[in-house]
């Protein structure tokens, strides 16, 4: 028996190594399997199958599936047990969210490794199972399952196991929340509320200056450029330059058109007078 499992285990391991890159892994389905014989005469004629399937979904609803069955034979027509390993390609018909119907075909070898007094054959193989879902990982399973052959590999069994599935786990990103200070549509009407009514607003002062007066050479002359720094506003730099605002809003009436004067920012270059 160790040297028929030590044969098999190379194609156990390279169908789970195969397995792994799908999402739903793969499945095993521990079983037993009470198996006769077609043709027997004898109804004490019987075995009990210890069954493994090892199951990989290839399509939606498409997997491949091996077996492997040791099957203890109480019977008089044969003096040793039996080894098979089954290959099968198997279709899943999900009837409700609970239970699950499959329809499997393929071949069935007798293995009987080191029993070399008995031919070894591969018949036609095929299985009807129904699936119980206790949840996502683990399934009731019942099913019946036959071998065609001419010989001692017409047998028929019927089956009852537990299913289990591995699944890949999937990476799960939470969702990080942006910034708060978004402008929404309700943001923008508050703001729009909380500004007050005087405020001074370039534009409607420029307006009064549509004709604005003639620069002579002498005050072109005596304006320089200013670059606001850290605390200034619009007033102060008036009184710092010996300026009225009529005067600061006239020879910058090009940059401050239509902005609100409450709002400067250090580093904004102005016109301002000098004081020479």
């Amino acid at each position: 028996m160790l040297k028929k499992l030590i044969v098999l285990s190379p194609v156990i391991y390279s169908i789970a190594g195969y397995a792994t890159e799908y999402e739903e892994l793969f499945y095993i389905t521990p079983k037993l399997d009470f198996v006769n014989q077609l043709n027997s005469e004898d109804s004490s004629d019987f075995g009990i199958g210890y069954a493994l399937d090892i199951g990989v979904p290839v399509y939606k609803f498409v997997s491949f599936e091996n077996t492997i069955r040791y099957i203890n034979w109480n019977s008089e027509q044969f003096n040793n047990n039996f080894l098979q390993y089954g290959a099968l390609l198997k279709l899943n018909v999900p009837f409700t969210d609970k239970t699950n119907f499959a329809v499997s075909g393929g071949f069935l070898a007798d293995l009987d490794i080191g029993n070399e007094a008995r031919d070894k054959e591969v018949n036609p193989y095929v299985k009807f199972n129904v699936d119980y879902n206790i949840n996502t990982n683990w399934a009731v399973v019942i099913g019946f399952n036959q071998s065609f052959s001419s010989d001692y590999l017409d047998q028929y069994a019927v089956s009852l196991g537990v299913k289990y599935r591995f699944h890949k786990k999937k990476l799960s990103v939470e969702p990080q929340r942006v910034r708060d200070n978004i402008f929404t549509e309700d943001k923008v009407d508050k703001v729009i509320q909380l500004v007050p009514e005087e405020s001074k607003v370039v534009k409607s002062i420029i307006e009064e200056f549509s004709e604005p007066a003639p620069v002579t050479n002498e005050e072109a002359v005596s304006t320089l450029y200013y670059v606001l720094e850290e605390g200034d506003y619009i007033y102060r730099i008036c009184r710092k330059f010996n300026m009225s605002l009529d005067d600061f809003l006239r020879i910058n009436k090009d940059y401050f058109a239509g902005r609100d004067l409450d709002y400067v920012y250090p580093g904004e270059v102005v016109k301002v007078k000098n004081k020479k």
